[in-house]
């Protein structure tokens, strides 16, 4: 059975800027489309980004396709 062990300090020196192993930091917005018979789609894009630049700047993912990052980190 692994140990629970608080890697606090160690994530806070990761994620100083130029870390080889800081993981980029940015705010994204998302839009949910509900399907009924298939998993919801989620459109991800910038947070900052203009109407014109989020034409270009989007990725999309079904539900069952996302997870939640700290739970992979």
């Amino acid at each position: 059975m692994r140990e629970n062990i608080d890697t606090t300090q160690q994530r806070d020196a990761e994620v100083r800027e130029g870390s080889l192993f800081a993981w980029p930091r940015f705010e994204l917005d998302y839009t949910v489309e509900p399907y009924d018979d298939a998993p919801d789609l989620y459109t991800f894009y910038p947070h900052d980004a203009s109407d014109e630049e989020i034409i270009t700047q989007w990725i999309s993912a079904t539900e069952d396709a996302l997870v939640d990052v700290t739970a992979v980190r």
